[in-house]
């Protein structure tokens, strides 16, 4: 997973390597998702009775999570949200509950004697992908029991923080009105270019007082097989969310991009008396 070249490491679940890419006849032709116990849900736009399969992307060194369903293997991720709920006899997770601000993906539910004590949301956020046309030669290949060294595609960074952001900053407000947390569950590599490109400082080690909380998991390899594993827990507020849009990079280097997009304009239209 170290080496600097492109190819998917999962398919439908399964490892991709070339110890195993002779193994993908069966697992491609059946389309099922493990993490759902479903037909994946990621389909060619060409061809929607087609789905494409693919969970993990290896790029450019590193493993990304590109379906967000990969994030549900074990359940862990609901496991890992027990604690910011009260104590109770039962927790549940229910998919797709809409409320003021949109849809949320999930929602983890303490019950006592079949009574709500207690909820929290969850959304999760896997990457989006460009290029998607060598995610498509990789699963042909597969078909045929081959796998090239690279493949062409790419990962789309700023729409997927500015959708998430945007989408946060909705539900957020819901949440903490109603004094309840919202989890994003996001991968490390992607937490890590918001450290870089948007205004993190309000991003704290995990407080129970916050409403939004991050759940960051990276990717391990055991067994010939990747894992989800919780990395880091931090959280903040709304505010948190909205200083994180509003002001994005450091003032000084969006100082810069402005006085270089002006500069590349110059001399332009003289204004007269």
């Amino acid at each position: 997973m170290t080496q600097q070249r492109n190819y998917p490491l999962e398919f439908y679940g399964r490892f991709v390597s070339q110890a195993t890419k002779g193994e993908f006849a069966s697992v491609l032709q059946a389309q099922m998702c493990p993490f759902t116990n479903a037909r994946c849900s990621k389909t060619r736009k060409s061809d929607p009775e087609q789905t494409i399969g693919s969970c993990m992307l290896g790029y450019q060194g590193s493993p990304l999570v590109v379906c967000p369903h990969r994030f549900l293997q074990g359940r862990q991720i609901f496991r890992d949200c027990v604690s910011l709920l009260a104590p109770c006899a039962q927790y549940v997770v229910i998919p797709e509950v809409s409320m003021p601000g949109g849809s949320v993906d999930y929602y983890l539910v303490g019950l006592t004697e079949a009574r709500v004590v207690d909820f929290a949301g969850i959304e999760i956020q896997a990457l989006d992908t460009t290029g998607s046309g060598g995610i498509w030669q990789a699963r042909e290949d597969l078909s045929h029991g081959e796998l090239a060294d690279t493949y062409s595609y790419g990962i789309n960074w700023k729409v997927t923080a500015k959708t998430i952001l945007v989408q946060l900053l909705h539900k957020t407000a819901s949440f903490e009105a109603l004094g309840k947390k919202l989890v994003l569950v996001i991968q490390n590599e992607f937490a890590e270019y918001l450290d870089r490109e948007f205004q993190t400082t309000q991003l704290r080690p995990a407080t129970q007082e916050d409403s939004v909380h991050f759940h960051i998991y990276c990717v391990a390899e055991f067994n010939n097989a990747l894992q989800i594993v919780l990395h880091e827990r931090r959280s903040t507020t709304l505010s948190g969310i909205e200083r994180m849009l509003n002001v994005g990079r450091d003032t000084s280097i969006l100082l810069d991009d402005v006085l270089s997009h002006i500069a590349a304009k110059l001399p332009g239209m003289p204004l007269g008396n």
